[in-house]
């Protein structure tokens, strides 16, 4: 059942382009030092004059590729975050650029958590979350394919999900695809059923 729901994701998903790449960015100091992207403008007359990274570190090695996280505040100054952002970068071992894989901004009062990578049977599954304070969590899911991300639309999952269950049973908002180490359950009814899924492990 859970290998039959996933197929259902992926292939009522829409398939896009997560990010486009952006390429000739040093790689040295991407960890450490804030890099100006498209859509991640800051400095003098900018929008944010200033952006720090709150943590950055490799992730995970796909296809000869280093992944790397690197998680900015964008502020005023004071230290006060009122934007976050997760970018992701490549890049290929002994070689001095980097390249922009995936990104995403999210407001200040988000804390996100790091990469979760799952290898499933339909391919490698990346889940970028950021916590919100009410507790709640925004999730977004890509699949390796052609040695890029792309991502996933979720949506068609859930609504096809919601066709599948016994009447009396509702797709609730924190359901999702199982992208999670096999030991986390994932609930997604109103009678706590778990939500179908693909079981993975961490890669």
């Amino acid at each position: 059942m859970r290998n039959i729901f996933m197929f259902m994701l992926l292939g009522l998903a829409s398939w896009m382009p997560a990010q486009a790449r952006e390429t000739g960015i040093k790689f040295d100091g991407v960890q450490v030092q804030c890099v100006q992207i498209e859509g991640l403008q800051f400095g003098a007359g900018k929008r944010w004059p200033e952006c720090s990274v709150t943590k950055g570190r490799w992730f995970a090695t796909l296809d000869f590729q280093d992944m790397y996280q690197a998680q900015y505040c964008l502020g005023k100054g004071g230290g006060e975050c009122e934007q976050r952002a997760l970018v992701v970068f490549s890049n290929r071992a002994y070689t001095p650029l980097a390249k922009v894989m995936l990104k995403r901004s999210d407001p200040g009062t988000v804390a996100y958590e790091d990469p979760l990578l799952v290898q499933t049977p339909y391919g490698k599954i990346l889940t970028l979350s950021a916590s919100l304070p009410d507790g709640s969590a925004r999730k977004s899911y890509y699949r390796w394919q052609n040695k890029g991300w792309v991502a996933l639309e979720a949506s068609a999952w859930l609504k096809e999900v919601a066709r599948q269950l016994p009447k009396g049973d509702r797709v609730t908002a924190e359901a999702s695809p199982d992208a999670e180490p096999p030991e986390s359950a994932v609930t997604g009814t109103a009678r706590h059923r778990r939500a179908p899924a693909a079981a993975g492990c961490r890669c």
